[in-house]
């Protein structure tokens, strides 16, 4: 992963450091319309990776006379309260020179093992192929615990 810096919508800042100690996806929007193409990849690969960090990325090159405040404002009327530490926002376009990525209106769906290495990308909005190259590259969701065996009375002697 190259080196980055961003702030999240909570103002928070994250390097790529914070990508390490456990999987992460993070869904890489790189035109302000891409936007409604997140939110199913969002749902779908939560289904299959509930323990994952599902990070939000929205790496744009916007001009100056839209304030960064009204940018951040609606992303937050958008997302959780609690969320918002899971989207990152770069407003100047060095986020996604830093990841080299072109503008686009598709997203870039990026699984980072817990390391920190990049072990899949799929640019592409969601369909059952992109989708079974990410699944297949995230570990299997962890086993519900078994159930206790149900506990027996010792005969009395």
């Amino acid at each position: 992963m190259p080196s980055f810096s961003v702030a999240d919508i909570a103002g928070s800042t994250h390097t790529q450091r914070d990508l390490t100690g456990r999987w992460s996806v993070l869904f890489v929007l790189t035109d302000k319309d891409t936007s409604p193409h997140v939110g199913p990849w969002f749902r779908r690969v939560r289904s299959v990776a509930p323990d994952a960090r599902l990070i939000t990325m929205a790496a744009l090159d916007l001009f100056a006379l839209v304030p960064t405040s009204t940018i951040v404002s609606q992303a937050r009327e958008n997302t959780p309260r609690a969320g918002w530490g899971n989207v990152w926002l770069s407003r100047d376009g060095s986020l996604a020179r830093s990841l080299g990525l072109p503008e686009s209106e598709v997203p870039w769906v990026i699984v980072v093992a817990p390391t920190g290495r990049v072990v899949e990308v799929v640019h592409s909005t969601l369909n059952d192929n992109a989708f079974a190259r990410v699944a297949a590259a995230l570990p299997p969701p962890a086993a519900p615990p078994a159930p206790a065996a149900p506990a027996t009375q010792t005969e009395s002697r």
